[in-house]
């Protein structure tokens, strides 16, 4: 065997570990990709969920406190209202204070229009509500990002 042959046994060789180094970042890599695309695509339709559950939340309570209840669709709004309490419920991790703020605060909103309470004091409610959601959704949405790139 000559030197001319060595040198391209070695040749090949190498680029075979080269090659089968490539693939294995490749694949590696691919999977990280694929479940952090699926992870954060699963959390932006969770947050635009949550989104839309207590805005519609806040209009039909709103809706009740202001003379809807007085109309024939009162029982209704009032299962509409509780239907979007309860799912607002179980988009929030039942063990984060935050999240539970969230809940507490619907849940006195519904107190307060249950009550017949002043407007006013309902209106502060539900925007402390979105206020709260606002910021919440916000946390979460830095963490989407931060995610995506890998941090």
């Amino acid at each position: 065997m000559g030197s001319n042959d060595v040198i391209a046994i070695s040749g090949i060789a190498v680029t075979f570990v080269v090659s089968v180094a490539n693939l294995i970042y490749s694949l590696r890599s691919n999977r990280r990709t694929i479940f952090v695309n699926t992870v954060t695509t699963s959390r932006l339709k969770w947050i635009d969920s949550l989104r839309d559950k207590v805005s519609e939340f806040i209009a039909v309570t709103a809706r009740l406190s202001g003379g809807a209840n007085h109309s024939g669709n009162a029982e209704d709004l009032l299962l509409q209202r509780d239907t979007l309490l309860h799912q607002i419920t179980l988009h929030l991790n039942p063990s984060d204070a935050e999240d539970q703020n969230i809940k507490l605060i619907a849940i006195r909103a519904c107190e307060l229009s249950d009550q017949v309470a002043t407007s006013e004091e309902l209106d502060t409610v539900l925007i402390e509500l979105r206020d709260a959601t606002g910021k919440y959704l916000k946390k979460e949405w830095t963490r989407v990002k931060a995610e995506s790139k890998g941090q």
